[in-house]
């Protein structure tokens, strides 16, 4: 005998509306906006249904779409934010923060980005969203990733992230599927599943659960969701959880990479963008820029030397890699990549910490592949 059960389907995403404030208000402001800063490879942007080739200091309006191939973004927004889209990757801004506009609302469909956030006023936020995930932040630096067929990866390097399910807040009919036991455990996993990560630690996603709200989404939105879609899915009880993950030194340095370039400049470039000029502006964003990454750069090769290590061992206990990097004059170096930012490689070797240019380097062997660099004469 078939049951009715009504299904008031309010989970997460009801409860976090009011937490960060999802369909921020759309008002007109021109400062709403993110600025190009540094990129690699040929990155699109989606504007208003015009593909174009971004470059430096580009805005990226809310509405637009970034798509990487071989090839990585930084941008800062006019409130500060600072976000690499990785390799890979294809990114909606929803919404972006301006001079009126209080949130920044990331969507990522694939790939993987790092953010690092800024001190957050009351009434203001950053999320980050996937199909099935919401992370919502304050002055914090963590990765979000999402491999296509997988379940979202969240890893914290400092200050907290909260994470939990998204999921319509529409009512669901079913006629079938779902015992009211399991819908009862279902609703309870789902509503007492907000996990607030640390520094060190990284979310831990139910694949189960994760492709049953994946399902509920798609499914509300079609208005085709059927009861004995569901009946498959009992494993319930555990959803979300977190789980300790060592940051280590080539993340920290990484993170340390993702630099900010002075606000006036990036609000300066915004404005001469809405005048129909930004030439002036972009050249600042150049040389901001370069000068912030090699004083970065410049730190992350101190601290590599100030650990000491000159064996192979050592190195690969601490690095947890060990490679050879084999020069372009034929010199060869055991060691780890510690770090890579545009066209230049930190390099702990077991000769001494090395600044290379790409120029520098034929090729970098791992354990069972190789790196190409640059195209032998």
């Amino acid at each position: 005998m078939k049951t009715s059960i009504t299904l008031i389907t309010i989970f997460l995403i009801s409860l976090q509306c009011s937490r960060f404030q999802f369909g921020s208000s759309q008002e007109k402001d021109e400062k709403a906006g993110a600025v190009v800063t540094f990129l690699q490879g040929t990155i699109l942007i989606t504007n208003q249904g015009k593909e174009s080739k971004a470059k430096i200091g580009d805005v990226v309006r809310p509405g637009d779409r970034i798509i990487t191939k071989l090839g990585r973004v930084d941008l800062q927004t006019y409130r500060g934010e600072v976000i690499r889209i990785k390799d890979n990757s294809d990114v909606l801004f929803r919404d972006i923060a301006g001079e009126s506009r209080p949130n920044t609302d990331i969507h990522l469909w694939a790939g993987n980005l790092l953010v690092k956030s800024v001190k957050l006023k009351s009434g203001q936020n950053l999320s980050v969203t996937s199909p099935t995930m919401v992370a919502g932040v304050r002055g914090t630096v963590f990765s979000f990733e999402l491999e296509k067929g997988s379940v979202p990866k969240v890893k914290v390097y400092e200050g907290a992230v909260s994470v939990a399910f998204k999921t319509s807040p529409k009512l669901i009919e079913l006629n079938e599927g779902l015992s009211k036991e399991n819908y009862n455990r279902l609703v309870k996993t789902l509503e007492e599943n907000d996990v607030v990560l640390e520094p060190g630690e990284k979310l831990e996603v139910n694949p189960n659960l994760n492709e049953l709200v994946y399902l509920i989404n798609a499914k509300v939105a079609a208005g085709s969701l059927k009861g004995d879609e569901l009946s498959g899915f009992i494993d319930f009880d555990n959803g979300l959880s977190k789980t300790t993950s060592v940051v280590t030194p080539q993340e920290k340095a990484e993170a340390e990479t993702l630099v900010a370039i002075p606000a006036e400049t990036v609000k300066k470039q915004i404005e001469l963008q809405n005048a129909g000029t930004g030439e002036v502006a972009t050249q600042e964003i150049e040389k901001a820029h370069e000068e912030k990454r090699a004083e970065v750069l410049n730190q992350i090769a101190a601290e590599a030397a100030k650990t000491g290590l000159d064996d192979e061992e050592e190195i690969h206990n601490h690095y947890s890699v060990l490679e050879t990097i084999h020069k372009s004059n034929g010199d060869v170096l055991s060691g780890a990549v510690v770090a890579q930012l545009g066209d230049i490689f930190i390099v702990h070797s077991t000769k001494g910490v090395f600044q290379l240019s790409v120029d520098d380097i034929e090729y970098v062997e791992y354990r069972n592949f190789k790196v190409q660099t640059r195209s032998k004469k």
